[in-house]
């Protein structure tokens, strides 16, 4: 997936995945994110983050018999036994109905939302109750090579367990199509229940993943750099360090576009 992305008056190159874009990548600033170490000479900055990562090679069983079985493999059962069902969003009403609930469940959390005209390059999967309510849905980035798969937005109303199941059912046809990794979308580790980070940490963390090390890469060009040394004292001195408070501080203020 590439993108152009605007923070300000500034426009970002940014790509998942696709190594060789960014490394031929013309930009004034450039970023690529992926699960795979360059070289230091194929990049000017680095962030290193966290994220669990799923191995979906094995039988359907093998892999979902690693998930934590109160909290996600008694969930989705319990899900399938309340008829809840999961669908591919493929029309341009299920897009704009995706849409629409995303940029509510964003607003009212106060965190980034996909842009609408993303949504023709992610794969997206939504959950119904059998009363036909709408329950939640997920996107999911794929690398080019047909490897990796990441989970990169989710929106829910917290019932019948439909993250549990949307997951499951995506990880299932991807496994189908051949991929091999299921990224769960970055996390912070921790322990601390009251921490902002607990309930997403543990919520990726039931499904069974290896947690490794998750990477963004810049390239910038000449002065441009000055704002990536501003961006890092901002986000160490306002946010005490945390790159994910700084992004929803300037989604909130609509400068991340």
């Amino acid at each position: 997936m590439e993108r152009i992305k605007k923070v300000a008056f500034l426009k970002i190159y940014d790509v998942w995945f696709a190594k060789n874009k960014f490394l031929s990548s013309t930009w004034s600033i450039s970023a690529l994110h992926t699960n795979e170490m360059l070289n230091k000479n194929e990049y000017d900055f680095q962030q290193v983050a966290k994220t669990f990562i799923v191995d979906i090679t094995g039988t359907e069983e093998a892999v979902f018999s690693k998930f934590d079985y109160k909290s996600a493999r008694y969930a989705i059962n319990k899900a399938i036994k309340d008829g809840v069902t999961v669908h591919t969003v493929q029309t341009s009403e299920e897009r704009k109905q995706y849409w629409e609930f995303q940029k509510e469940f964003c607003k009212a959390k106060g965190i980034p939302c996909l842009n609408e005209d993303e949504l023709s390059e992610l794969t997206s999967f939504y959950a119904l109750s059998k009363e036909g309510e709408y329950l939640g849905a997920c996107s999911f980035i794929e690398s080019e090579d047909g490897k990796t798969v990441r989970y990169k937005y989710g929106a829910t109303l917290h019932k019948l367990n439909a993250n549990e199941i949307i997951l499951w059912e995506a990880m299932k046809q991807y496994k189908q199509r051949g991929f091999e990794l299921f990224d769960m979308g970055g996390c912070v580790p921790t322990d601390d229940k009251g921490s902002y980070y607990y309930r997403h940490f543990h919520f990726k963390k039931k499904f069974g993943g290896e947690l490794i090390d998750t990477y963004t890469y810049f390239k910038i060009t000449g002065v441009y750099r000055i704002f990536y040394y501003i961006f890092i004292a901002m986000v160490k001195i306002f946010f005490k360090g945390d790159v994910n408070a700084f992004t929803n501080w300037i989604n909130q203020r609509k400068i991340l576009k």
